[in-house]
């Protein structure tokens, strides 16, 4: 019988230019500097648009997930040094996003973090199209206005608003 085993390392490189573009390269080869190189260009290759708001925070608070692996992105108070996971810190400041905290859960390998850091934030609806996909209300409530809530963007049709799980356990315990 043969037994063949890959001798090699898996190889990461991230590259950005603090200003909303990232991109990561990963690689398994079995020469260090070689593969530096080859994920390097690959990094290059696949640079992606990360979408902010003009302080270079995020708009809202999000989650993702990459099979076991789940981030949990906040905006924090302006002037604040971004807050996470070691991989996920040097992602955000590579891509240029400032004042933002993550919590990671789960799983923690390098590739599962990188899949879902593209996940999270990637995704970002405006208060309208939030509004219009669940059909209800987009608010912010402030706590300098005493969590007083804030219209963002109301929904454009009239349809019946997509319903909350706990309204589907109430709706579905009416009838028993």
């Amino acid at each position: 019988a043969v037994v063949s085993t890959q001798s090699g390392m898996r190889v990461a490189v991230a590259v950005g230019n603090g200003k909303g573009l990232l991109g990561v390269g990963i690689t398994f080869h079995p020469r260090l500097l070689e593969g530096l190189a080859e994920a390097k260009e690959y990094a290059y290759r696949q640079l992606v648009h990360f979408p902010m708001t003009e302080d270079g925070s995020i708009p809202y608070a999000t989650r993702g997930r990459y099979h076991r692996t789940e981030l949990h992105a906040i905006p924090i108070e302006s002037h604040k040094e971004n807050k996470g996971q070691r991989v996920v810190k040097e992602l955000l400041d590579l891509a240029g996003y400032k004042n933002v905290a993550v919590k990671l859960f789960g799983r923690n390998p390098v590739e599962s973090i990188v899949k879902a850091f593209f996940v999270t934030f990637q995704n970002f609806e405006s208060h309208q199209q939030q509004a219009d996909r669940l059909g209800r209300y987009a608010v912010q409530f402030d706590p300098q206005t005493y969590f007083m809530p804030k219209v963002l963007a109301k929904p454009r049709d009239d349809s019946r608003p997509v319903p909350y799980s706990a309204e589907i356990h109430e709706s579905s315990q009416k009838f028993r």
